[in-house]
């Protein structure tokens, strides 16, 4: 959520990264798409593939409606086992002081690995990565889990049909890594006490949770 507020406030994109996908994002009215589904499939693929469970394509089109091909499934499996010894899901999060009192910032993380947090991103288009470098997500997740190394897995396709990309290829990059530097948490705090802001601005204080 903060990471899409910091999008619409530094206007990275005029269709996608806008004020209304933020209040949407708060208020709980998003609701997921074909890439989106597709995403949290192949992330599934990743998360069984640290107890060597590889996933069957009927399995994926059962729960996602994402039609891919063995070999496609075997990426991301392959991925997993190469990353072993994991901890898939991990959940953590922390206290910020903010004007309107205690926020409690909530995250998962795809891959904890020992004291490395790994994040698979599926593309549908050229990868920038200035725009992970951009990014407060590998900020925020490194400031909650008290960690200095975040490492960005990404999986580029080719395109997609729907949710149907039997027949496009996948290409896996090289791991991107984001490290803590010295004002990250200054930076980080910065971002909340401008979410915050506009949350009241915006009148939408009753969708956070507040300590």
């Amino acid at each position: 959520m903060l990471e899409k507020f910091r999008r619409f406030r530094d206007d990275v994109t005029e269709s996608y990264d806008t004020e209304k996908n933020v209040i949407e994002s708060i208020t709980g009215v998003f609701v997921g798409n074909d890439l989106t589904n597709i995403g949290t499939a192949f992330h599934y693929v990743v998360e069984k593939g640290e107890s060597d469970i590889i996933e069957p394509a009927s399995l994926l089109f059962e729960k996602w409606g994402v039609k891919a091909t063995e070999k496609q499934i075997k990426i991301f499996f392959d991925h997993a086992q190469n990353s072993k010894p994991f901890v898939p899901e991990v959940p953590c999060f922390k206290i910020f002081e903010t004007r309107i009192g205690k926020l409690r910032i909530v995250g998962h993380c795809d891959i904890l690995q020992g004291n490395n947090i790994r994040d698979t991103k599926c593309k549908f288009s050229s990868p920038k990565m200035i725009e992970y470098l951009e990014s407060y997500q590998w900020r925020l997740y490194l400031s909650i889990f008290e960690l200095n190394k975040f490492i960005y897995d990404v999986f580029e396709f080719s395109g997609h049909d729907g949710r149907d990309v039997s027949t496009f290829e996948i290409r896996e990059h090289e791991p991107f890594e984001c490290l803590r530097y010295e004002k990250m948490e200054e930076d980080i705090q910065t971002l909340i006490n401008d979410f915050v802001d506009w949350v009241l601005f915006r009148n939408l204080t009753n969708n956070l949770t507040t300590i």
